[in-house]
Formats: structure tokens, C-alpha cells, sequence
């Protein structure tokens, strides 16, 4: 009799741990009325020691939809919700920080989009087996929207693009921050050469603040210059657009290159021969800025592009696009590593794939889609695998092929070479942390076959984050030599 009691007493508690679910609360100020629409998250940090966002680490996640939210109302985060890494019920024991963001922008992506909501106090709750946790976070405070700071040498550009607009249905701005030379007050009858910069993933043009970017892209070095730090996350939801001409994203290359440029040389002394006007870009920003010298190459007079995003699909990321089955799994069924350091792995592409889920549109896959696919009948950028299984979508990876630069250049150097010879420059670390070099020697290889005169070369030691700033001066005295050479514009 003891011995079956104390098996109903194991089943009792055993049946506890199985029901207990943990909840996480999450309701809104008292000021904030709504009603808000958008992706509710809740970020998890298992070192509540130090401030959120301060530990590298990679730990669970959750997230619902949201719609109509209200002054009152409570949102509930459970085993239901979308989950990276693991349910809300399977957290491992012990304490976790906790904080939470809406976002509300249809318009923009990122968490720290203007209009999004966030949680300002940091919440600890304890997680344990088979006791039911219900922490309530409050979202208290709201992102504004970006001041541009400008000065006598610093100035903001915001643009209606006729085209962009035309294509998207809605008004839509080029943004721009200029940084004028030192003797640009003083020396009004002079025409000066330009530098359009590209940024990569996050970067605007409030990076011209940024003393970092203002030293790896050579503001203040060489030959006096203006640089114009172009925007490539304004208005687009779905991620980076990069000024390409896209099928999704619509013509922010051409809008550039017929809208934007005419009007900044119009509006400052900014030289208008072909030779004086470089481009430049890092990581997506590369990309972008070897598109644009391709495809108008009469209108730059050299490009460089440092760690740029894949110019080779056959090697994306690790992945043929063409040839391979599958986005997250190898021939092997070995998860495919991203974001390498110091030889090894530490993500996988699944995982990568998972966040951008969670936190819904604006991922750096989605980006992708939008700007090398087709939309499909809702206008969003189909997918080029299953989110599930990572299977490829054949039809959409053979609709990328306009976009692959590797292509390009072997179907169209006859026609560009006159203008395009000797003018892009690209270099890549060879220890890129997404093994983005692999695609430039891909391209490289590719673009011998035409004889292609473009310069590649693989930097030694250098990897994806640091490879632009070990180029800096050889970048600027390249951009030097392309502005004084002698040649017909």
C-alpha cells in the first residue's frame, strides 16, 4: 500500500512539473493609450549581472502578434508563442533578465525603429521546474525619431524621390548626410570631388557622427573631399536595400543616380565630372556600391567595396543557391556554421534564420530576398527556402540570377568594359566571419574568363569587421590617384 501511494505521490508531482506553465506579462503604461498593431518580444539574459545587451550570449527568446492593443489590456507570452532557441516552458533553471519591445514600424526595420515601444526597467524573474512563473513587464517608453544634428560643415539632404514614390505608392525620402572640407567656406569657386559611402547592416547617415566610420572611409585624409553618407535603411521594411534596383524593394539605384546626385550637385560645389564622383561601401553597403559602378559605370569614376555581401551565388554564404538542396543542413546533415571566429562557428544559419522569425520583417535574409527576388502576389519578397526545413526553392533562387555579379560581369563586360575597366576595386579579409571572401575568389575566378579588369584582393589576417580599416589609407590614396589621373570625362 505504501509502495503504490508513494507511486501516485512521484505521478502527482511528475504530472505538476508537466502542467506548470510559465507565463510572461506584459502590459503598457498608463500613457501609452493605443492602440498598437506589431510584433510583441520578449528578450531573455541569463547573466543578470550586467545591463541588457552588455553579454554576448545567445539565449531564448519569445514573440506574438499583437493587434489593437489598449491602455488596460494585458499581453501574454507562453508555451504557445513563437520561441527561439526553447519554449517558455523548457528555460533552463535559474534567474533571467527580462525585457520587451513592440514593434510597431511597418516603414522601418529594427528593433529601435522610431514609433516601437520598449520596456525601460529590466525585470528578474526566476524560472524553475515545475513552478509556474508570471513576471510583468511594463512597456514604458517609446523611440523617437532620429535628430540629425547639422553644423557649418555637416549637413542632412531628405529628398522625395518621384521615382520610389511612383513604384511604392506612397511618398518615399533618399536621406543624406553630407560632411563639407575644412576650406569649404573659404573657397567658394572651387568644385570638389565626392564620395558616396554606402553604409553596411544598421548604418544611416547619422554615421557621418561616427568617429570610427569617419576614420575607415578617410574623412579629413588625402585631397580634400565631400563625402555623402547615404541611407539605406530609410523606408524599407523589409531590410537593407543597399541602392539596387530592385524588383521589390523598387529603383533606388536609378533614383540615386538621376534624383539624388543632380540635386547635391546642384545644391553644393560638388565637381561634376565622372572622374571626381566615387562610391564607396562595407559589408551590404560593398555590394550595393559594386552594383551601382556595374550597372552606371559612366557615372562613377572608381568604386571600392570592402567585405561586400555575396558577388558569387554559387557561393552564398557557404551555400550554391543553384545546386544545393538545403539552407541550414550540408550534403551531410550537418548544420552549416555562420558568423566564424577564430576558425569556428558560432551560430548556424537555422539559428540566424529562427531570430529573423521571431523578430518578423527586416531580417538580413529577408533583405536579401527583397533585393535580388521577385514579390509574390502579396508584394512581400518570396522566400528562397522553407523556414521549417531550409529546403531551397529552385524558381526562386534561379530569379536571383540578375543579381549575381559574378554573372553579370561574364554576360556584360563586352558592353561595360570601355567605362567600367580598372575603376572597382574589392577587397575582403580572408578570414571574413561569413565567409564572404569564398564568394570573391568564386567571382574573381568567374570574371577571368572575360577578362575582367577589376582588382580583387584577399586581406591577410583581416576578417569581416576589421578589414576596411586596415584599406583606409591604401582606399584613400587610390581615391587620390583616380581624382588627379588625366583622363575624358
Amino acid at each position: 500500500m505504501k509502495y503504490i501511494l508513494k507511486l501516485c505521490l512521484l505521478f502527482s508531482l511528475f504530472t505538476l512539473r508537466i502542467q506548470a506553465q510559465n507565463k510572461i506579462l506584459v502590459k503598457l503604461a498608463e500613457d501609452l493609450k493605443g492602440p498598437y498593431t506589431g510584433r510583441l518580444m520578449v528578450y531573455t539574459q541569463a547573466d543578470t549581472s550586467k545591463p541588457f545587451g552588455q553579454v554576448q550570449e545567445d539565449t531564448p527568446a519569445f514573440a506574438i502578434t499583437v493587434k489593437n492593443w489598449k491602455a488596460g489590456e494585458t499581453q501574454t507570452l507562453d508555451h504557445a508563442s513563437f520561441s527561439y532557441l526553447k519554449p517558455l516552458d523548457s528555460l533552463k533553471r535559474g534567474f533571467y533578465k527580462l525585457v520587451a519591445i513592440l514593434d510597431t514600424n511597418t516603414k522601418e526595420r529594427g528593433n529601435n525603429a522610431p514609433g516601437n515601444l520598449y520596456t525601460r526597467t529590466e525585470v528578474v524573474a526566476m524560472f524553475d521546474y515545475g513552478v509556474t512563473a508570471l513576471p510583468t513587464l511594463t512597456l514604458s517608453n517609446v523611440f523617437p525619431e532620429r535628430i540629425f544634428k547639422q553644423s557649418d560643415l555637416v549637413k542632412e539632404v531628405v529628398l522625395k524621390s518621384d521615382l520610389l514614390t511612383k513604384f511604392r505608392g506612397e511618398p518615399i525620402f533618399m536621406k543624406a548626410g553630407v560632411v563639407l572640407p575644412p576650406s569649404y567656406q573659404s573657397n567658394s569657386d572651387k568644385k570638389y570631388p565626392v564620395v558616396y559611402v554606402i553604409p553596411g547592416w544598421g548604418g544611416t547617415h547619422h554615421n557621418v557622427y561616427n568617429k570610427g566610420q569617419q576614420n575607415a572611409y578617410g574623412i579629413g585624409k588625402g585631397e580634400e573631399k565631400i563625402y555623402v553618407f547615404l541611407n539605406p535603411e530609410t523606408q524599407t521594411p523589409y531590410g537593407l536595400h543597399a541602392f539596387v534596383d530592385s524588383r521589390v524593394n523598387g529603383p533606388w539605384g536609378t533614383a540615386l543616380v538621376t534624383e539624388l546626385i543632380p540635386y547635391l550637385e546642384n545644391q553644393f560645389s560638388i565637381s561634376k565630372l565622372t572622374k571626381h564622383r566615387l562610391i564607396t561601401g562595407q559589408s551590404s553597403g560593398g555590394y550595393g556600391a559594386i552594383w551601382l559602378a556595374l550597372h552606371f559605370p559612366d557615372k562613377f569614376g572608381g568604386c571600392w567595396a570592402t567585405s561586400p555581401d555575396p558577388v558569387d551565388f554559387s557561393s552564398f554564404t557557404g551555400i550554391d543557391i543553384y545546386k544545393d538542396d538545403n539552407y541550414f543542413y550540408t550534403p551531410q546533415k550537418n548544420e552549416r556554421g555562420i558568423f566564424i571566429i577564430n576558425g569556428k562557428a558560432t551560430s548556424t544559419l537555422k539559428k540566424m534564420s529562427l531570430k529573423e522569425q521571431l523578430e518578423g520583417d527586416g531580417g538580413q535574409t529577408q533583405s536579401f530576398e527583397a533585393e535580388f527576388g521577385v514579390p509574390g502576389k502579396d508584394k512581400r519578397p518570396q522566400p528562397l527556402f522553407n523556414p521549417l526545413t531550409g529546403k531551397i526553392n529552385k524558381a526562386v533562387a534561379n530569379s536571383w540570377k540578375p543579381y549575381d555579379l559574378a554573372l553579370y560581369v561574364q554576360q556584360n563586360w563586352h558592353e561595360i568594359k570601355k567605362d567600367a575597366g580598372n575603376k572597382i576595386r574589392i577587397y575582403a579579409g580572408e578570414n571574413d566571419n561569413f565567409l564572404l571572401q569564398n564568394s570573391v575568389m568564386a567571382f574573381r575566378d568567374k570574371i577571368k574568363l572575360v577578362n575582367a579588369h577589376i582588382h580583387i584582393e584577399i586581406v591577410k589576417g583581416a576578417n569581416h569587421f576589421n578589414t576596411r580599416l586596415i584599406v583606409a589609407d591604401t582606399i584613400q590614396k587610390e581615391m587620390d590617384a583616380a581624382i588627379t589621373r588625366h583622363c575624358s570625362n
